[in-house]
């Protein structure tokens, strides 16, 4: 049974810093309970995992202070964890953690981006086709391979945004034109 990823599963209703085990113990208001390593949410700056205890780390010409995981709160809006870092905060949404810690909220987000990486070869064919253009011609158009044009439209390779926008251009479209339907 699929899961409904309604409010109830995307706002905290509890979260707290687990520091013996370096986790995060989040309840969600659907009653979905994750302990998530706080290692794995937050991005590498630098090559160090940003955050570790008595660590700051330097982000371009600033330091960032690392976060106070004891001092952690959910957000207004009840979908993000906001942890005081220095004079700053950083703030956890709600997926970030769903993504890490929920196998089928991973799976409802790559079923997501097939089915976008489908409609938009479905788009990509129709508008070749209203061009009067072989597979070959807007390949040599924009650039790229033939075999690239029969992937993108068969939906087997998932699009990225620099070869679409120079499929939009050899088509003489605009990039949203490709995401219409």
């Amino acid at each position: 049974m699929e899961k409904n990823w309604d409010r109830a599963t995307m706002r905290f209703a509890s979260a707290r810093y687990v520091d013996r085990q370096g986790m995060l113990d989040v309840t969600f208001e659907n009653g979905d309970h994750f302990l998530v390593a706080v290692e794995s949410i937050l991005p590498l700056v630098n090559g160090d995992p940003y955050g570790f205890p008595g660590s700051r780390v330097a982000r371009g010409a600033a330091t960032v202070a690392p976060p106070e995981w004891p001092k952690m709160r959910i957000g207004e809006t009840g979908d993000v964890l906001e942890v005081p870092a220095g004079d700053a905060a950083v703030e956890i949404p709600w997926d970030r953690i769903r993504a890490l810690a929920d196998p089928e909220f991973r799976a409802h987000l790559a079923d997501q981006a097939a089915e976008r990486t489908r409609r938009i070869g479905k788009r990509i064919r129709a508008l070749r086709l209203e061009a009067g253009l072989t597979p070959a011609t807007l390949a040599a158009k924009a650039g790229i391979r033939q075999e690239v044009v029969a992937n993108l439209e068969a939906g087997k390779i998932e699009p990225q945004i620099v070869l679409i926008e120079g499929i939009a251009i050899a088509l003489g479209r605009r990039l949203r034109d490709l995401a219409e339907e």
